[in-house]
């Protein structure tokens, strides 16, 4: 998906651009500079012009934000300051997970790389050989990855070795057509999400052995988010400005109206906040989703985002520090930014 969908930002983007007379640029670039105040987010670092990141994961003051060409960036200081690790393969990335102190990384060409506490990344050999598009793990060493036609693979050894789940796809559509996978969620050792093309959200309970559909529509299904406890709203997102709230633990899921067309290509949400990226896109709702605003800031609009997490820092307070969530997301140009309040 992830660089399916980046090529496709790309062309939009060059063909967009193509179009603009000197005028309307001008009148753009007006626009920026009258409205520098609203500004939605501040780019931490990025690389160069044919760089890319696809997936991001922070884990307390820890992060993780993987891309093209086996890319790994790293930060151990809430997200201030990212470092490049030396690549241990030259497969595009494409998606990244953590459970208590072990990481998992997988993409193209079933690539799987994983990394204890503070070790070295260690590709770990298989013969998967198809493209995965993302990925999840539990402490009790389950991993469930996704991918194309239909992708499906488990391990319970922390990604040693792998299964193949299978999944009769003529239930969900008449031709039998492998949907490709996007995203996969592990709530418990038990409860495993999974959603993609045809508007599929896909729910196993019983570790990923069968699945049963909670969702079916026309739009693909690029990211999911699932409240941590079943206490609050669950949201997932995807193309032509598909979104999807569910408030009862993943049973029913009711589309919103987000005011958006564009491919969302990733979602977060916590305590009412919901905060979507995607293709010269980004949506916030401080209400659970009941109403949206969309930014305008010219770093959104020319640009795309796909990674998005949210990580902890400390801040300084008058009676010492204060410990306080920020919100980071990354993708063009293997550029990480940071969500304004």
């Amino acid at each position: 998906m992830s660089s399916l969908l980046n090529r496709l930002a790309l062309q939009r983007f060059r063909a967009r651009s193509a179009r603009l007379s000197i005028i309307v640029l001008s009148m753009v670039l007006v626009s920026c500079m009258a409205h520098a105040e609203q500004e939605s987010i501040e780019v931490v670092r990025t690389g160069i012009a044919h760089d890319a990141l696809f997936a991001l994961d922070m884990n307390g003051e820890k992060g993780v934000a993987v891309g093209n060409f086996g890319l790994i960036m790293e930060t151990v200081d809430s997200g201030a300051t990212w470092t490049k690790t030396e690549p241990v393969t030259d497969q595009g990335l494409l998606g990244v997970a953590t459970a208590g102190d072990r990481q998992i990384i997988v993409g193209q060409g079933g690539v799987v790389v994983t990394r204890v506490g503070d070790g070295k990344w260690e590709v770990l050999e298989n013969d998967i050989g198809l493209r995965l598009l993302n990925v999840d793990i539990h402490e009790s060493g389950l991993v469930v990855a996704v991918g194309e036609f239909g992708a499906i693979r488990r391990s319970r050894d922390n990604g040693k070795t792998w299964d193949e789940i299978t999944i009769d796809w003529g239930l969900y559509n008449d031709e039998g057509y492998e949907p490709h996978l996007y995203d996969v969620k592990i709530r418990d050792a038990n409860t495993v999400v999974v959603t993609g093309e045809f508007g599929l959200v896909l729910w196993s309970q019983d570790g990923g052995d069968t699945f049963l559909a909670r969702h079916q529509g026309d739009e693909s299904l690029f990211a999911i988010h699932l409240d941590a406890d079943g206490t609050g709203s669950s949201y997932a997102v995807g193309q032509d400005g598909e979104v999807l709230r569910s408030q009862d633990e993943g049973q029913t899921w009711v589309k919103l109206n987000a005011g958006s067309t564009s491919n969302l290509l990733g979602v977060w949400s916590g305590q009412g906040e919901v905060v979507i990226v995607g293709i010269r896109e980004l949506l916030r709702s401080s209400d659970d989703g009941e109403t949206w605003k969309r930014s305008d800031d010219f770093k959104v609009l020319r640009t795309w985002y796909q990674g998005i997490d949210a990580g902890v820092a400390e801040i300084e307070a008058p009676n010492g520090f204060l410990r306080t969530q920020v919100l980071y997301i990354a993708g063009y140009n293997a550029t990480i930014s940071r969500i304004l309040e």
